[in-house]
């Protein structure tokens, strides 16, 4: 039986339309010759991990606590989905260039396997030997473990700190969400590290987590004991126990000084003095004035001390008690005659009554210097200022 040519040429057609678009069938007919297929989607965060909002996270919450070496200033809570699971904790390690500092790990939390990798939660406890600040301890932690910030540090007052850095262990490139959290003299490092691959879909995760983290009993006590000190009926205020008094001068009531050390062991019994505060107490009378009392103090920087003041960094009005008529808090950069020693910081601050002139000044290395010790001593100065009444 002989085909009729508009068969023929309709039935050629199909075939070679079958052979030059072999995906034209499942295309459909006009997808196939004239189109193309849609490119697959990329999978959304909560096709990863679905949790990525608050309901979603109460769903599958669990509060997970603990009491570490049974101190009741570290006992802490957290939440983490309640498919994580309890591990056991990493030997204690020291803390880079804080000192004889012991940084112990006390809880790790695992997630399951979340396409083919996993997050932890690792909670490391440390006890505080000087005042400091959380913003400026997580600060040196990172920058003493050689992570990468990313984004800004936040601070919830003097107590509490984040930070997200990226860091490599063992060739594995992690992000991490970085808490230090202060109860006492006690400071628990909270670390959520993800491989980098889940840093998105598990960041949502990572914020709650953090957030939730709380101590059960929380004490306002200060890192260090405090000690109270009076210059006769003048000035009172209280400093860290560390800090040691030098050079009291308190034998005429009209004009009294002394001095506090912030000292460490250098070599052999000989102490290294690492901050000084110095307290000037002048009475005021028809003979002085503020003008001649902060020329005799800058003669004491220039001729005793040897310091040249290259800048002013920064003035404001310090956290004062109501009796101050005057009060002045500046910054300055500054340099000594010794060419072979590091710029230095003079923090100064101006406080003056009906009765008294007060000035009060701490000496310390620069932040860029020696960030731990600049940090404690300025935390240090900082509490000192604002206990005097």
């Amino acid at each position: 039986m002989k085909l009729s040519r508009t068969v023929a040429l309709a039935c050629m057609i199909f075939f070679t339309t079958a052979v030059v678009f072999p995906g034209a069938a499942d295309a459909g007919w006009f997808g196939g010759l004239f189109g193309k297929k849609a490119a697959p989607t990329a999978p959304s965060l909560a096709d990863i991990y679905p949790v990525q909002n608050e309901q979603s996270f109460e769903n599958v919450a669990k509060v997970f606590h603990k009491i570490p070496f049974n101190n009741p200033e570290l006992e802490y809570s957290i939440l983490l989905p309640k498919d994580w699971q309890s591990k056991d904790a990493i030997q204690s390690a020291p803390l880079g260039n804080l000192g004889h500092e012991i940084i112990s790990e006390v809880a790790r939390y695992q997630s399951p396997v979340i396409n083919t990798m996993t997050a932890v939660v690792v909670i490391q406890s440390i006890q505080l030997d000087h005042e400091i600040t959380a913003k400026d301890w997580l600060r040196n932690y990172v920058y003493s473990n050689s992570c990468t910030m990313q984004g800004k540090m936040t601070a919830a007052g003097d107590k509490r700190a984040e930070a997200n850095c990226i860091t490599t262990t063992n060739g594995n490139v992690l992000y991490t969400h970085a808490l230090a959290a202060i109860n006492g003299n006690n400071l628990l490092l909270v670390e959520f590290q993800t491989p980098l691959y889940l840093t998105g879909p598990l960041e949502f995760l990572a914020k709650k987590a953090l957030d939730s983290f709380k101590f059960i009993l929380v004490t306002a006590r200060p890192i260090e004991n405090q000690k109270v000190f009076s210059f006769a009926n003048a000035v009172k205020f209280s400093y860290p126990a560390s800090w040691t008094p030098n050079a009291l001068d308190i034998g005429d009531n009209n004009s009294m000084s002394m001095q506090l050390f912030n000292e460490s062991k250098g070599k052999g019994k000989k102490k290294q003095i690492n901050g000084m505060i110095r307290f000037v107490v002048i009475r005021r009378d028809s003979e002085t004035s503020l003008r001649k009392a902060a020329f005799k103090l800058k003669d004491y920087f220039n001729n005793f001390l040897g310091l040249d003041f290259k800048k002013l960094v920064s003035s404001q009005r310090p956290p004062a008690a109501s009796r101050f008529v005057f009060a002045r808090d500046e910054i300055y950069q500054v340099s000594t005659k010794n060419a072979t020693t590091h710029d230095q910081e003079v923090r100064l601050v101006t406080l003056g009554s009906k009765s008294w002139y007060v000035f009060a000044f701490l000496l310390t290395p620069e932040a860029d210097d020696n960030f731990y010790t600049w940090a404690c001593n300025t935390r240090a100065f900082d509490m000192v200022v604002k206990s005097i009444h």
